[in-house]
């Protein structure tokens, strides 16, 4: 049976009180009103220059001319005036009219018709007033109050301020302005300078008014700052100019200096002192060793080169803030353009979401536009403006508005001199430990930070997006900030072509590693390093690198530097060694921050494989280039947002100390920089008279004065502590054991099970040697004995397993004797006589 209609539900009919409202509502739209006040205006204007008139004109004529007098005039002005801006405002958009400007309008009329009655002669006011003539029954009440009350002459005074308010009122200046204007063009005339005024002018009025604050009217009258003449209304868009842009206009540039050549001689390659005071912690401060000083920072205008600065034009940013509010406005989605932020790469326009109108049962309700929906329109804004990504930022940190990201139309390079030299890198230079600067955000203010407080930076992005050019910057700032006594490095370089310029900096550990098989026993040495740091800390009772080193300074003993670890490929060396080197990664990065030892790992393949987890939980500061993917950006920020960034230094940033991401243009160093960079203190070490020791052991403080060389073959040492004194600090003298050596030193010595000398007592008492035996005898899982196994056949303990049911070679030797030597391979041992044991029998067999 098939299934019975719903009835339609049947419209209900509004009520007549409805369609009077719905009527009254469409007849009060602002565009209505405003072509009522203009038709208003025609018809009043035509009436005053004609004198057929109607019995309504005629009357509407007469009311006004008896009551306003010749201020009847004023009226078809004012009345269009402010229809046609209704008009043009509800066609075009436009923000409110400020509640001043018709106050002003309404001060100046009323001045106007009560001065023009207050000069006429008392006796003949009042009739000329109602005839229609000077103010009228307005401006005679007006003007007959004022003299009861003040006299002619305090009228005078009432109407002249009146007119200064209502003026003040409609054009946003202050009188101060018009008498310091007009003193100037006096004085320009005078001396003859009306085109320095006009290129004045240009700079100081802008088709926009600037966002930056203004000076009081009584503190520029006494100063004689000029303000910009353009009026600003409160919701005129600002602009946001950059400083970087601003000195770029005002200061002109001038061409650096050639760096010092170390081939001239050595009165003239002597370094000149810094530009800078030292800092009072002393720890930029060159030290002095035996009276003649060590180190000295390098001048930044020898160093660094300046760049050219481009802005658009002020036309492009309004079209461009107008376009967005009408695709938005096609889209359903109603918002106002409120502000502009000019950064280096981006434009970034400030949206004020609007309000959608929805009629519910006949009641009009008003609906805040959600983020969520601007925030999808990207590509939409993006095919708007043909522009090749649009990023939008919802909402902007601080504020109740939008970002909408917008590439310019050339972009500018952040060069790393104008960053050093700007007031934020001076603030943060006097308190910071390791000061770099990152670049310039999209209002273009420089961006610093501390690596000390980082403490590890993650760095990730695609083939040519500006990682290298990052870590160059870092790399610079920090040489041009630290001495060797005060920072050393170490630099994994498995491409070989970004990293090995830097070899022969004094400031480097090693050369730099370009074997990805040493790669790990560079960070392996960093964690016993790091364990030694933490043993001296430990003995001398302190709690950071900081502390410590002011405890070496009272006992006038060198310091500890700093140790920043740069790997520029990270997916190298997770391919070759990914156990350990996950391993070594996450002990630095979860414990070396106290000890001064800091990680910048960098990766064009931010996978999960690449950055696992572990990793990445342990690095709170990410820097994000364009990276190909969604994924890609989800792996290193946790969130989307790299994939549309432009590439070519633009750049997500997260601070370790905020969820938030900053966008940045980075900095930028052109070959020759790094060239001056690396040849200032290559000519430095070459006219110091040193005499170099090896790479530092791990036992040893880091000398003042060390330099490094090539490995060379030496006696090994052995890690071992010294327990003769618990309070004694190890000596400053460094030791003869190479890096690498080193290395592999330690790594005999630590990578013995704890069991070793256990499994040693059993396999001898035994007479034999198996992995069964020592999973019973000691009592653990068949991982850990067939490692221990490995270990006593490494050892010389058990010979090689020869299959089948034949046993293992069991030596009766010493073990500590049968040990081989780190120096010398256990092949190179002399063979002893043998017997061969079952493998699990309690009877062994033995073959003579």
């Amino acid at each position: 049976m098939p299934a019975k209609r719903s009835p339609r539900s049947r419209k209900k009919k509004p009520s007549l009180s409805n369609q009077v409202t719905n009527a009254l509502k469409v007849l009060a739209r602002p565009e209505v009103v405003g072509l009522t006040l203009i038709v208003i205006s025609v018809f009043t204007l035509l009436s005053l220059f004609t004198d057929s008139r109607g019995s309504l004109t005629g009357f509407w004529i007469d009311v006004w001319r008896t009551w306003t007098g010749v201020g009847v005039w004023g009226v078809p002005l004012i009345t269009g005036s402010v229809g046609l801006w209704m008009v043009i405002r509800a066609i075009e958009k436009m923000p409110d009219l400020p509640w001043q400007r018709p106050v002003g309008i309404f001060l100046l009329f009323v001045a106007y018709i009560t001065g023009v009655t207050l000069a006429s002669p008392s006796s003949l006011r009042g009739d000329l007033a109602r005839a229609g003539e000077l103010g009228g029954q307005l401006g005679l009440w007006l003007a007959d109050g004022l003299e009861a009350g003040l006299s002619v002459w305090g009228g005078w005074v009432i109407i002249v301020v009146l007119a200064a308010a209502g003026l003040v009122l409609l054009t946003g200046r202050v009188i101060v302005d018009f008498l310091l204007d007009s003193w100037d063009i006096a004085a320009d005339l005078m001396d003859g300078a009306r085109a320095q005024r006009q290129d004045r002018a240009i700079d100081l009025q802008p088709e926009f008014p600037l966002a930056s604050g203004e000076l009081p009217w009584w503190k520029r009258m006494l100063e004689r700052v000029p303000k910009p003449s353009l009026p600003r209304a409160d919701d005129e868009p600002k602009i946001q100019l950059p400083p970087a842009a601003v000195r770029a206009r005002s200061l002109p540039q001038a061409p650096a200096p050639a760096a010092p050549d170390p081939a001239q001689p050595a009165a003239d390659t002597r370094p000149r002192p810094p530009l800078t005071k030292p800092s009072e912690e002393g720890t930029l401060t060159p030290r002095v060793v035996g009276g003649v000083q060590s180190w000295t920072l390098p001048r930044i205008d020898d160093m660094l080169s300046d760049w050219d600065r481009y802005i658009d034009s002020y036309e492009k940013i309004r079209e461009r803030g107008k376009m967005i509010e009408k695709t938005l406005e096609l889209f359903g989605v109603p918002a106002r353009f409120k502000e502009v932020n000019i950064g280096p790469t981006v434009t970034q326009y400030l949206i004020e979401p609007g309000y959608i109108e929805r009629t519910v049962r006949g009641e009009t309700k008003k609906t805040k536009v959600k983020v969520a929906k601007i925030a999808g329109l990207s590509n939409d804004l993006a095919l708007a403006l043909a522009a090749p990504s649009v990023r939008i930022e919802a909402p902007v940190p601080g504020t109740n508005y939008v970002g909408v990201e917008v590439p310019n139309g050339e972009s500018n390079v952040v060069g790393l001199k104008e960053l050093m030299e700007s007031d934020e890198f001076a603030a943060i230079q006097r308190k910071a430990k390791l000061p770099i600067a990152l670049g310039e955000d999209v209002k273009g203010k420089p961006v610093v930070t501390d690596l000390a407080r980082m403490p590890h930076a993650l760095i990730a992005g695609a083939t040519g997006s500006g990682k290298s050019a990052c870590i160059n910057s870092i790399i610079s700032c920090l040489l041009l900030s630290h001495t060797p006594e005060t920072l050393r490095l170490l630099m994994v370089d498995p491409k070989m072509v970004e990293l090995t310029n830097y070899n022969g900096v004094p400031h480097l550990l090693s050369p730099v590693v370009t074997e990805v098989d040493k790669a790990s026993g560079v960070l392996y040495w960093a964690v016993k390093e790091m364990e030694r740091r933490y043993q001296l800390l430990n003995k001398a009772n302190t709690r950071d690198l900081e502390r410590y080193n002011e405890y070496l300074r009272k006992r006038n003993e060198p310091i500890l530097p700093f140790i920043v670890i740069i790997i520029d490929e990270m997916a190298d060396l997770m391919m070759t060694a990914a156990e350990e080197v996950e391993k070594h990664v996450c002990r630095l990065a979860q414990m070396a921050r106290a000890v001064g030892i800091h990680l910048l790992i960098a990766t064009q393949r931010p996978s999960v494989d690449v950055i696992t987890g572990l990793i990445k939980a342990n690095f709170p500061t990410r820097v994000a280039f364009a990276v190909s993917s969604q994924t890609d950006s989800r792996v290193i920020l946790d969130v989307p947002g790299a994939e549309r960034l432009l590439g070519r230094g633009d750049m997500l940033f997260m601070p370790p100390d905020s969820s938030k991401l900053e966008r940045l243009q980075g900095t930028y160093l052109n070959d020759d920089e790094i060239n001056r960079i690396v040849r200032y203190w290559k000519g430095i070490r070459s006219l110091e008279s040193y005499t170099p020791p090896a790479l530092p052991d791990v036992t040893e403080t880091l000398a003042t004065d060390y330099v490094p060389e090539p490995p060379r073959k030496s006696t090994p040492t052995v890690w071992e502590d010294d327990d003769d004194d618990d309070n004694a600090l190890p000596a400053t003298e460094p030791m003869v054991q190479p890096l690498f050596e080193q290395i592999e030193v330690m790594k005999t010595v630590d990578s013995r099970d704890d069991l070793f000398d256990a499994a040693v007592e059993v396999v001898q008492a035994a007479g034999r040697g198996s992995v069964t035996l020592l999973q019973r005898r000691l009592r653990i899982g068949y991982t850990r004995a067939s490692r221990l196994v490995e270990q006593l056949e490494d050892a010389g303990i058990l010979g090689p397993d020869q299959g089948g049911s034949q046993g293992r070679v069991v030596y009766l030797e010493d073990p500590k004797s049968a040990a081989p030597s780190p120096a010398e391979p256990p092949k190179s041992s002399p063979p002893i006589k043998p017997r061969i044991i079952g493998d699990d029998d309690d009877t062994p067999k033995i073959w003579m």
